[in-house]
């Protein structure tokens, strides 16, 4: 009674104060703020994703025309390589414009830009009447494909980044999502192969666009950084330094790299990409912060992310070349063989989330990356006579490593920055990402050559064949040509040895890359991350 007496006069005791009042005086724990409630959320997601999958798509189901496209065109065989280098080459080079672009004139607006940017391209070499045209679509594409990666995870950051649990969600789908694109690439291109020509794999991305579009303008709102400058001094670095960096990776595997021009070539990218690091440390908005990476965790992320889809991109390429030109299946053949790569990587992307509530992110990500050098030095026991037996388990252990990697080192990144810097992180984390996937076929693809092109003669002796012929399968390898597809069984099976030979050497190079993450991951980002404010 007296305690009701109290609430209702407004008056207390000392010994109400000291008892039953005091109790009803304390204040109530707090409540958990309310989840925001944000529109469409699923329909963003989907936008996100269709964008990359269109993006990445384009890498895989290329490979899978080189054969047809050749005949039909009679490209030359040290030719080909650019039908699929050309869109990961202009990728590479603008990603991190298209990052600054999207802050500056409209995430949404420079996604929709891309998406129509990339199935322009794809229509362009569906039509093309000659190689140029070929090489002219894809570059197109490439450049939709920079202007749609950044802008489709900045799309997902900027629009959950209220709701910190569902944004690192969504996240690891959007990441799920470039295993998919990688890996249904081949497979999709040989199911057009069996009952179309080779220009129906190049119109897969026609209605695709069409739905990308429509979901954007019903579900995406706009977001953008109206005053920040388009840092032009910062994107010609850019362009000039990963463009020449990629091209002198990709040529030096076939020309040598004691050649004048792959030198040169080279020697231009370094010099370029020490100026973008110094004009980015003297702008006050840089397009690529480089102030950022003083965090020794940010850089680590970065790296890891990088070294992530290097190695996935590496396998997924290295395996492509051998089943075809190894093991002699076709695309639809090789595509189904790629499954348990897809198929692992996704599952692990989708368990990714969980368990870094459980494991520190460090833990999570030196754990991926030792599987997928456990995966590299599988697959080293691949032999042209060999059981796919070997080969599905490696490509398995790469997907399940790879999925545990590539997204907790996007949310690894962002643990560390404040919320302002989210924009800035995200074409970081993607830029990285990127380079590190298009190093991976310039890399792998040199390192193959290099030894390839090395042993082959040896090889060609072992099976006694004179000089003359030697010289001559020698001179048509180098060349780029297919040195088996009109010889001898003895030819044949000495080129398979040799590129056999060239696919270990390119997967000692995963191997080493995917060992190095670990032990950054382990040493830099074992430790508990500070909460950003």
């Amino acid at each position: 009674m007296s305690t009701v007496s109290a609430e209702s006069d407004g008056t207390e005791s000392g010994a109400d104060a000291s008892t039953g009042e005091a109790a009803d005086a304390a204040p109530a724990p707090p409540t958990a703020p309310p989840t925001p409630v944000i529109p469409h959320a699923r329909l963003v997601l989907l936008a996100a994703c269709l964008g990359l999958f269109m993006s990445f798509i384009e890498v895989t189901a290329a490979i899978s025309t080189l054969r047809a496209l050749q005949v039909d065109m009679e490209v030359a065989p040290a030719d080909l390589s650019w039908v699929s280098s050309t869109y990961t080459l202009v990728v590479a080079a603008c990603v991190l414009s298209g990052g600054a672009l999207g802050e500056r004139l409209g995430r949404r607006r420079v996604f929709l830009a891309g998406v129509v940017l990339i199935a322009a391209g794809s229509l362009v070499v569906a039509s093309a009447q000659g190689y140029p045209q070929v090489l002219i679509g894809r570059g197109i594409s490439g450049l939709g494909g920079a202007l749609v990666l950044p802008t489709s995870l900045a799309l997902i950051t900027t629009t959950f980044f209220v709701d910190l649990p569902r944004m690192l969600r969504y996240i690891s789908v959007w990441v799920s999502i470039s295993g998919v694109g990688l890996a249904v690439g081949p497979l999709l291109g040989g199911v057009l192969l069996q009952s179309f020509d080779w220009r129906a794999v190049y119109l897969v991305n026609t209605p695709l666009a069409v739905i990308t579009v429509l979901v954007t303008l019903r579900a995406v709102t706009d977001s953008r950084v109206p005053d920040r400058p388009l840092d032009l001094p910062g994107q010609f670095w850019a362009v000039l330094g990963l463009s020449t960096l990629v091209y002198g990776i990709a040529v030096g595997g076939r020309a040598g790299y004691d050649d004048p021009v792959v030198v040169t070539v080279l020697a231009v990218a370094a010099v370029a990409l020490t100026m973008l690091v110094r004009t980015e440390r003297r702008r006050s908005v840089p397009m690529l912060d480089v102030r950022m990476m003083a965090n020794s965790r940010y850089t680590a992320a970065l790296c890891v992310a990088a070294a992530a889809l290097f190695v996935f991109v590496g396998v997924v390429f290295l395996e492509v070349l051998f089943l075809q030109r190894v093991r002699e299946f076709g695309p639809l053949g090789t595509g189904v063989r790629l499954l348990p790569a897809m198929l692992a990587f996704v599952a692990a992307t989708a368990s990714a989330q969980r368990l870094a509530g459980r494991i520190r992110a460090g833990r999570l990500l030196a754990a991926g990356s030792l599987l997928t050098t456990v995966a590299a030095l599988v697959l080293l026991r691949q032999e042209p006579d060999g059981s796919y037996a070997v080969t599905a388990l490696g490509l398995v252990l790469a997907g399940l490593g790879s999925g545990l990697v590539v997204a907790p080192s996007t949310a690894a990144a962002f643990e560390v920055v404040e919320g302002p810097q989210m924009g800035a992180a995200s074409s970081a984390v993607t830029a990285f990402r990127q380079v590190g996937s298009v190093l991976a076929t310039a890399v792998l693809g040199a390192v193959l050559a290099v030894r390839f092109l090395g042993v082959l003669p040896e090889r060609l002796a072992e099976h006694r064949l004179p000089a003359p012929v030697i010289d001559q399968v020698v001179a048509v390898a180098r060349d780029g040509g297919s040195a088996s597809g009109r010889s001898t069984p003895q030819i044949t099976d000495a080129v398979a040895e040799a590129f056999t030979a060239g696919v270990h050497s390119a997967l000692w190079v995963v191997a080493g890359v995917s060992f190095g993450a670990a032990v950054l991951a382990s040493v830099l980002l074992a430790r508990r991350a500070p909460q950003p404010s």
